[in-house]
């Protein structure tokens, strides 16, 4: 009976989660809408450790090594074409310290996608360029 329950459930929020991803990344704001922080809530959950992407501040990560700096657009527009998939983008997420904030000028967490490896000498230097950049 628990799994024709949870079956429901994913069906119907697998719904919700298509009708939002529309909404989602729209523009390039760092600052999460709403809708955007649901979505990441619910794509994410297993790696969210209690936290709680509402309201908060992202840089996008990708490359092999984290070599790069994407844009919110980017990010949802990878999720969109492999939701047609019925696939995930490969996503981690680096919650921030609040030393780590402000030294990145107030982001809350790094979300990386198709980056292999993300050493904290690189996360350096994208918490400080992140601040000049921006």
């Amino acid at each position: 009976m628990k799994k024709i329950g949870t079956l429901i459930l994913l069906l119907i929020s697998s719904n919700i989660f298509g009708q939002n991803l529309s909404e989602c990344g729209i523009d390039n704001n760092p600052k999460l809408t709403q809708v955007e922080s649901e979505y990441l809530n619910a794509y994410l959950n297993e790696k969210l450790n209690g936290f709680d992407f509402k309201d908060k501040k992202v840089i996008f990560i990708t490359g092999n090594s984290g070599n790069r700096i994407g844009t919110k657009m980017e990010y949802f527009e990878h999720i969109k074409k492999w939701d047609e998939k019925n696939s995930k983008v490969a996503t981690g997420i680096d919650i921030l310290t609040n030393e780590q904030k402000s030294e990145s000028g107030g982001y809350d967490v790094i979300v990386t996608y198709w980056v292999k490896v993300l050493t904290e000498k690189r996360k350096n230097k994208i918490l400080i360029g992140i601040k000049a950049n921006r």
